[in-house]
């Protein structure tokens, strides 16, 4: 093994490369300053020089670990989709492996108030590599490793001549007279090492139409399975009315009923409409779009069920998959798998003209899945990466302005080359970490369409508790699966109203400056600012800061006194109530309280 040390902005790194050939191995680092908080650690491995044996390169593994003394900081961003890391510090070990097809080769220390402390990021967004993080009692300390290809399957990095990777580095600078640290939200930091990445790796990023921001009407929490044409005629005649314009038909179009089980995917690999459910699918299709629907469909395009008769037909192509669904996976790593995946999605487009595709469990195939007989020498980074840039193309060679959707588990700045629009996953019924997910997407890859899981509430929920949700949903493209049939009066024209805020200031929360408040690892507010106005919606009980634009304040908190934050001047002030309704106007003088029903919404207009 091949070590060094490399000192950048107070840290110490330590690099040790493990070659399968260690003769004539050279490695060196560099560092190269971006700005006082931030650096660039270079790392190149190669052969001396005059050293001419060998001109290809393999290596076992690259290590790079250093240690965070853990002072001022209280929560972790750890290789993207977090869940509460934000709000502690994980103890003891842990791990994550991240690959093209899941997570992030980036970790990040904050503050409770949100800032910045400490940031780390690999340039190269496709290999495997393993995150270890391990919070020491003894020394107070973080300690990092990022060891590539890390996943212990005998998987080796092969380069012509030399090997590069890049390290990007933040550390907060702070006074040490100053109490409190500078206030440096966390996420633009994260935004810096995306443009850094983006200017040194140039992605061929896949195009998002203003389409895919369109409110979008999912069957799958709804009716899971059991989704079938007249289900969807019947509900989409109501979704029509109530705004939405993307469809998308979820899991179970493909399977009869009693072999469309929640969490078993035996039978899965057929991709063909079942008759039983759509007697006529392209015509389907088009009763469908004739009332105003893009047509998106569910598809898992690597899973084959341990049951499907695609599995015979696959065998020599299969790798494992996950056990208790009961399917294997296509194997990213054999060079037919890419040509299969293209020619189902190709034939449901022509045959059916759909507008896109939901695909699913991308991040099923595992780093340590096995290879098959035939299969080409590649990182399961590169191999799905590679193989999805293809099907993708070439899709988008017979449908110019597809939408493709993934879900955050395998969303990451690689998978902007092939998907367009992300979206939170798997929280029916629980709006605040819906809309924590899609925050957290949003502020990955704010270059993407990001969408909320299907938002579900219960039929006998309260009006209030409805609109709170549906405020939750506006934190990204709202996305929502129910009975629309089977619900009552109020709850669809709560949603007619918020759909319609949403179609009507569209431009301001999806596309003007998007500035979510982070405390004590929460989210309690968010500002959305647009060149006309600033809208606030409020989630917890925080005083907010009113603009000198028009400005709306949408109250899911938990009270109907919204308290302001050093405000001047007077304001026209107008109330509305859950459904959208006026329920006063009057000017105020530099408000300090304002009532608002919960549910509701404020809309000020500054005078003087």
């Amino acid at each position: 093994m091949t070590y060094c040390r490399q000192q950048a902005l107070g840290f110490s790194f330590n690099i040790c490369v493990d070659a399968v050939n260690e003769e004539g191995l050279e490695l060196n680092t560099s560092v190269t300053q971006l700005s006082s908080t931030s650096c660039v650690l270079d790392i190149r491995v190669g052969c001396r020089e005059n050293y001419q044996e060998t001109k290809t390169l393999e290596l076992n593994s690259l290590a790079i670990t250093w240690q965070v003394p853990v002072a001022d900081m209280h929560g972790l961003y750890f290789g993207g989709n977090p869940t509460h890391e934000l709000s502690y510090l994980p103890f003891n070990k842990r791990t994550r492996v991240v690959a093209a097809n899941t997570g992030l080769p980036f970790i990040a220390l904050t503050h409770r108030n949100g800032s910045a402390r400490a940031a780390f990021g690999l340039l190269d967004q496709y290999n495997e590599v393993s995150l270890h993080s391990y919070l020491d009692e003894a020394t107070r300390c973080y300690h990092f490793k990022l060891d590539k290809p890390g996943t212990g399957n005998g998987q080796t990095l092969v380069s012509e001549g030399t090997w590069q990777e890049s390290l990007y580095i933040f550390r907060a600078d702070v006074p040490e007279a100053q109490p409190t640290p500078p206030h440096q939200p966390w996420y633009t930091v994260l935004a810096d090492y995306r443009s850094w990445v983006d200017e040194h790796t140039q992605p061929k990023l896949m195009p998002v139409p203003d389409s895919a921001f369109d409110p979008v009407f999912c069957s799958w929490t709804a009716i899971h399975h059991d989704v079938n044409h007249d289900w969807l005629m019947r509900n989409l005649a109501i979704a029509k009315d109530l705004g939405f314009k993307t469809l998308i038909t979820d899991d179970g179009w493909f399977l009869p009923t009693d072999k469309g089980l929640f969490g078993d995917y035996r039978y899965v690999g057929q991709w063909q409409p079942e008759a039983s459910k759509f007697p006529d699918f392209r015509a389907h299709v088009a009763a469908v779009k004739a009332l105003g629907f893009r047509y998106l469909l569910w598809v898992a395009p690597f899973m084959v069920g341990y049951d499907s008769p695609k599995a015979e037909e696959y065998k020599d192509l299969l790798t494992i998959g996950q056990k208790l669904e009961r399917f294997h996976n296509l194997s990213p790593w054999h060079g037919a798998t890419g040509q299969v995946i293209t020619d189902t999605l190709i034939t449901l487009i022509k045959d059916y003209d759909l507008d896109g595709f939901k695909l699913d469990f991308i991040d099923a195939v595992k780093p340590t899945s096995t290879r098959t007989q035939g299969s080409r020498e590649s990182t399961l980074g590169n191999a799905i990466s590679e193989t999805l840039q293809t099907v993708i193309s070439k899709l988008q060679q017979v449908k110019p302005d597809l939408l493709i959707e993934f879900r955050n588990t395998y969303t990451n700045l690689a998978s902007r080359s092939y998907a367009n629009m992300y979206r939170s996953s798997d929280v029916p019924i629980n709006p605040s970490l819906n809309r924590w997910q899609a925050v957290l997407l949003r502020l990955l890859a704010s270059d993407r369409a990001v969408h909320t899981d299907p938002g579900l509430w219960h039929p006998e929920d309260s009006p209030e508790n409805v609109a709170v949700h549906l405020i939750n949903l506006l934190a990204a493209v709202p996305m929502v699966s129910i009975e629309l049939d089977k619900y009552p009066k109020a709850h669809l024209e709560l949603l007619r109203y918020w759909l319609g805020f949403y179609n009507q200031h569209r431009d301001t929360l999806t596309h003007g400056h998007f500035e979510p408040i982070f405390k004590q690892g929460a989210n309690p507010l968010i500002y959305f600012r647009g060149q006309q106005e600033t809208i606030a919606a409020l989630y917890d009980d925080v005083p907010i800061q009113l603009e000198d634009t028009a400005c709306w304040i949408l109250n899911a908190s938990t009270q109907n006194a919204v308290y302001i934050d050093a405000c001047e001047g007077q304001f026209e002030m107008i109330a509305r109530d859950k459904f959208g309704t006026v329920t006063g106007q009057k000017r105020v003088i530099h408000p300090r309280k304002l009532i608002i029903e919960i549910g509701g919404s404020l809309e000020l207009t500054l005078l003087s």
